[in-house]
């Protein structure tokens, strides 16, 4: 089984407003993700900190991340504890042009053979973290990563199984200021 967990990550210093709240497709990102993902069959949480579970409707399944200031791989820790039998889909809400059917594709391509199943970024070479699926055998190399205090998703594919299917730059632009947003706009709107 899989789940989906959407990070919302924390606000944009160069934006100076949260990235989750940002609007490109008529709603707020976050509800626009949890809609596409949830429309699929995908039972999906929002990851969030305090001060966005109090900003985000109890309309929507949350998880309140129990990591402080670690970044992505502290609400999939918070995930893993949520649940460490399925697979966890993680989805960042910076991800503007992400369709459904990356999505599907991505689901599609999972294998039980492979801890990690992701997409490659087609000029970087990149795999990206925030679009994967993590599967259970990922989870002890995880754990094991926070205890050292090493909060890096990439370290986590590097140490882990790793099956990676070319991405589209469309889907894997991650918008982080106004600017990237405007320069992006082409290119998935």
């Amino acid at each position: 089984m899989i789940k989906c967990l959407i990070l919302v990550g924390g606000e944009s210093s160069r934006m100076g407003e949260e990235k989750y709240l940002m609007e490109d497709n008529g709603t707020p990102q976050y509800q626009y993700l949890y809609e596409m993902l949830t429309t699929q069959g995908y039972p999906t949480y929002i990851s969030c900190n305090e001060r966005q579970n109090e900003v985000i409707p109890d309309t929507y399944a949350k998880l309140v991340d129990t990591y402080d200031q670690i970044g992505p791989i502290g609400g999939l820790a918070t995930a893993i504890a949520e649940d460490a039998r399925c697979s966890w889909l993680v989805v960042a809400c910076d991800l503007m042009g992400l369709t459904a059917d990356a999505v599907t594709r991505l689901i599609s391509a999972n294998a039980p053979e492979y801890d990690i199943v992701t997409y490659q970024h087609p000029e970087s070479g990149f795999y990206e973290t925030t679009l994967t699926i993590y599967n259970p055998g990922a989870f002890i190399v995880l754990k094991r990563a926070i205890r050292k205090e090493v909060y890096s998703l990439q370290d986590i594919l590097k140490k882990c199984p790793t099956k990676a299917i070319k991405g589209e730059v469309d889907f894997l632009v991650n918008v982080n200021t106004r600017e990237d947003r405007n320069t992006s706009r082409g290119s998935f709107l």
